[in-house]
């Protein structure tokens, strides 16, 4: 069958995108080129730039894909858990979460367009609905757990969210600290307090 113009474009548009997810993999973002990408999706840069502004317009579109995937995989989570024990759901959650704070290459991604955008107001603003869309994605992830286990939490799901992306993604930056507890822990122990859980009971 032949393909339409849309959808030859799709194709297009997802193997630049593939090649870019395994440059970062393999060789970090800093080595990364489009002229390496293109050759490895077997397209020229003319056809980059009609998908993509820019380099970092297409980093933004990959680290935005990665947490959906990440975030569809957690609420798939939540949706196929067993009974009504929250603690069991959590710790299965931080610990996905802490392991992928663990992946280099995607913290490091994260940190340098943090970077850019600092620097580069016109990059700015594609960079803050890269992050206002992962905010929303974890803000659904908050409003399942709230919806499937009847909580009441301090704030509305979307400024939970917010804070829980933010202490997941600054973990994955800081890395290892000395006498810290380990991360699936720190996130378990955030999520209790915004949704004004107790502590868990404890046997002797």
């Amino acid at each position: 069958m032949r393909l339409t113009r849309k959808e030859t474009q799709r194709q297009t548009r997802d193997k630049l995108l593939a090649a870019a997810h395994s440059s970062i993999v393999e060789e970090g973002v800093a080595a990364m080129s489009i002229r390496n990408i293109c050759s490895a999706a077997g397209h020229s840069q003319g056809a980059f730039y009609s998908n993509f502004a820019s380099k970092d317009d297409l980093l933004v579109e990959i680290l935005q894909a990665h947490i959906q995937d990440e975030v569809v995989l957690l609420r798939d989570l939540v949706a196929h858990c067993s009974g009504d024990d929250i603690e069991a759901t959590l710790q299965v959650l931080a610990a996905r979460l802490a392991k992928l704070a663990d992946e280099q290459h995607w913290s490091l991604l994260s940190i340098e367009l943090q970077l850019h955008a600092r620097r580069d107001p016109a990059f700015a603003e594609r960079h803050r609905e890269g992050k206002a869309a992962c905010h929303h994605l974890f803000g659904e992830l908050v409003a399942d757990l709230t919806r499937r286990f009847a909580l009441r939490p301090a704030l509305p799901p979307l400024q939970t969210g917010i804070g829980l992306y933010a202490l997941w993604m600054g973990l994955a930056v800081q890395g290892d600290v000395e006498g810290a507890i380990p991360r699936e822990q720190m996130l378990v122990g955030f999520f209790r307090a915004m949704a004004g859980l107790d502590a868990p009971s404890t046997r002797s």
